[in-house]
């Protein structure tokens, strides 16, 4: 079976190139499609959401989705997580991160580019 992950009705609805036209316009190549959304599009399964990894702060995060007109909700800003929304859909955003330490429930994280 040959899938790719370009058919994925997902990928090329409206909204969601308008998020991935935010981040990109701040910083080309920075972001990535992750989870679920990639692993059903592989399957050839519809996405239940939309999660994006990305180098970007979350307060650069916040200022491209206000930039481009969309909203941004800082949901789990400690972890660095931003929900963008377009069009009444929401996008998680994460920033790339390290943990610096953990006590197994609660980590202390670094955000990286890595």
């Amino acid at each position: 079976m040959n899938v790719s992950i370009a058919d994925a009705d997902w990928l090329k609805a409206p909204e969601t190139r308008r998020v991935i036209a935010a981040l990109e316009a701040t910083r080309p190549n920075a972001s990535r499609f992750v989870g679920g959304c990639v692993r059903n599009a592989v399957m050839g399964l519809p996405a239940d959401d939309v999660d994006l990894a990305t180098q970007l702060t979350p307060e650069e995060v916040t200022a491209a989705a206000t930039k481009a007109g969309l909203g941004a909700v800082p949901t789990g800003i400690d972890h660095g997580t931003i929900t963008i929304v377009s069009n009444r859909k929401p996008y998680e955003v994460t920033t790339l991160r390290r943990d610096v330490s953990t006590d197994g429930r609660r980590a202390t994280v670094a955000f990286t580019a890595d």
